[in-house]
Formats: structure tokens, C-alpha cells, sequence
């Protein structure tokens, strides 16, 4: 088997001018934002609106620009990922603002899908009742455009073609692969033609190191995944698919974008990541740092102090987040602990690779 060689030679082109340059690198460096539920709406208040809705806080917009801000300032940024929820109603609007923003980014940014991101998903897990209880909202109206629309809409943003999955050599020697979990809605899943799409894909790409992104978990975050209310937050084959990653060694990482809280686990050969959610609490995306044997996954918050405690709020208001954890002040801090997330944590990477 050929071996991923990209961290022994890596070698980046860097525009300058009219020119460019070979510049070594040993470390990869790009952020994930994940539960942007952006809106065209200046405001979202929980009551009335629909329940993706309920979820935001008052100004997606500027949390959104302010994200695109800060990585712009950023030193040394090679790609940004959105790991799903890009919206909270996909409405033509919304799909165009948000694109402009993103399109202001001086880096590639790629996209793969959420359970909000068109019609044919379902409500956000985020916004949905847990199981034997009613959020007392009324239900998600139709949005105006379909997967489809946004897939064509974000087209060299990752995707390229009808399919909610794609694959791209980002940098040279290191490939990025976004999985379609949330085709079916709540509930992930990765059906057998993705599946062996996937196989195929990493065995193509045997000799260059590999990052996964999708929406749902593949691994369990926390022990609240195991329970009915959040089910619905892991792939429901996730042991098929995680099958097929460990018959590739050269799959680094993998990033998810629906538990909204920073959280990381290294099982075998590979680094599973969650990221918090831009646009609930805590109102942060994370920044990846990729060495030959490390990964650092720091947490950028992005909300002023009156965001901030909205948005708190909202998440202690919310049955979903804040009804898992017992009654009273004890519960409180536990449920904005768990969705705080870790502020910064480095991940030590196994580094013999067949």
C-alpha cells in the first residue's frame, strides 16, 4: 500500500501577484463553523416563526460576517469548512446573503448539507421536542428551495454535480471529504451507493491524507447520545461506515457539525471532532490546527456580551438542551458547561501508518 507522504512533503502554492511560489509547510490550518441557521430575517424570536427559527438568536447576519471577519484576520488559514445548518429557512434570500458573505472570504470555504438545509430535511435536532414531550411550536414550513437547489447553488464549494457528497484535493496531498448524512432528515444516515462511493474515493486517494466532514456524529460524543432525545445526532449505520474508514489508514479526521458543542475523540488511526454552533450557544466555531503528530482544535467565540446572554438563555429555555439535565442551578451549569465545550484541546495523532 502506498503511504500518505503529504506531511513529509507538502508543498503549497501561494499567490503573490502575479506570480506564485512553492512554500513547505508542515501544518495545515482551517476552521469549521457548524449551526450557522442563517436568516434573512434581521430578527428571530422564539415566539411564533418556525422552530429552525426558535433556535437563533436575534442577528444570524452579523455573526455570520463577523465569523468571516475574524478568519479573514486570520494568519496562516488554508480552507474553511461548514459542517451543516447553514440555514435556518432555505429561502432564495437567505441562500443569496449568505452566499455573499461566504464569497468574501480570501480562502475556499466548502459546504456539506444539514437537516435544515432544504425541504426535504427535517426539523433542526436542536429545535425538536425529546421524545415523549411537545415543543409547543408550530411546525417548519416549507422552505422555497430544495437540496438540490443549494447543491447547484454552492457548486465548486465542494459539491460538483447532483450529489449531496463530494470529494477534493484541497491542498496538495491532503483531500477533503464531505459525507451527505442528512438526505432523509432527522436521523443520519449514509446509504450503500455513498457508501461505496466512499470506499472507492479513499482507496483512489490511498497515498494522500484524508479529512471527513459531515453533519451527523459517526462516534458518541457524549452519553446523552445514547439516549431517545438525542439518537437523532449519530448516523444510525454508523459501525458500517466507520468500517470502511478503518480499512484506510489515511483518513486523519473526522468533523461533525450537529452537537453544537467542541468535543474530540481519537479511536484507532483517527481524530473525531464535533464543533460548536455559530448560531446558538455558544456562538463559536472552532479553528484545526493539523501537524504529523498533533491536532489543536481551539474555540473562537463570536458573540458580543448581550448575544452571549441571549443566547444562554435561550439554550436554558430550551427543552431539547436543557431538559436532559437534572432540575436547578446544578442543571444549569452542567447543560452551558456541555455546550460551552472545551476552549482549546490538543489531540495527540497516532504516527505509524501502514
Amino acid at each position: 500500500m502506498r503511504r500518505a507522504t503529504w506531511w513529509l512533503v507538502l508543498a503549497v502554492t501561494v499567490a503573490a501577484g502575479c506570480g506564485s511560489s512553492n512554500v513547505p509547510r508542515d501544518r495545515v490550518t482551517f476552521a469549521v463553523m457548524a449551526g450557522v441557521y442563517y436568516s434573512a430575517e434581521p430578527a428571530m424570536r422564539p415566539a411564533g416563526g418556525t422552530r429552525a427559527e426558535a433556535a437563533m438568536v436575534e442577528d444570524s447576519d452579523t455573526l455570520l460576517r463577523k465569523a468571516v471577519a475574524d478568519l479573514n484576520a486570520a494568519k496562516s488559514l488554508d480552507f474553511v469548512v461548514i459542517a451543516g445548518d447553514l440555514f435556518a429557512s432555505a429561502d432564495g434570500l437567505a441562500l443569496d446573503r449568505a452566499k455573499a458573505i461566504l464569497d468574501d472570504l480570501r480562502v475556499p470555504y466548502y459546504v456539506v448539507l444539514g437537516t435544515s438545509d432544504g425541504p426535504e430535511g427535517a426539523v433542526p435536532p436542536e429545535s425538536a421536542a425529546p421524545a415523549g414531550k411537545s415543543s409547543g411550536e408550530p411546525p417548519r414550513r416549507p422552505s422555497a428551495l430544495s437540496r438540490s437547489a443549494i447543491v447547484w447553488a454552492l457548486q465548486g464549494h465542494g459539491f460538483a454535480g447532483t450529489d449531496g457528497y463530494w470529494s477534493r484535493e484541497v491542498l496538495p496531498g491532503l483531500v477533503l471529504v464531505g459525507l451527505d448524512t442528512a438526505a432523509r432528515g432527522v436521523g443520519g444516515h449514509v446509504d450503500s451507493r455513498q457508501l461505496a462511493w466512499l470506499d472507492r474515493t479513499l482507496t483512489a486517494n490511498a497515498d494522500k491524507a484524508v479529512v471527513i466532514v459531515g453533519y451527523h456524529e459517526l462516534v458518541t460524543m457524549h452519553p446523552l447520545d445514547e439516549g431517545a432525545a438525542w439518537r437523532h445526532k449519530l448516523v444510525d449505520n454508523a459501525a458500517e461506515v466507520r468500517q470502511v474508514l478503518e480499512r484506510h489508514p489515511n483518513v486523519l479526521a473526522v468533523l461533525a457539525g450537529d452537537c453544537h458543542f467542541a468535543e474530540g475523540r481519537i479511536i484507532g488511526r483517527t481524530l473525531y471532532l464535533a464543533s460548536p454552533s455559530v448560531g446558538v450557544w455558544p456562538l463559536a466555531y472552532h479553528l484545526v490546527r493539523l501537524s504529523p503528530k498533533e491536532a489543536e482544535a481551539v474555540w473562537v467565540p463570536l458573540g458580543d456580551d448581550d448575544l452571549t446572554r441571549r443566547a444562554q438563555e435561550r439554550l436554558l429555555a430550551s427543552p431539547p438542551y436543557r431538559g436532559v439535565f437534572p432540575a436547578g442551578e446544578d442543571g444549569d451549569t452542567a447543560c452551558v458547561r456541555l455546550f460551552g465545550g472545551k476552549k482549546m484541546e490538543t489531540y495527540l495523532l497516532p504516527t505509524i501508518r501502514p
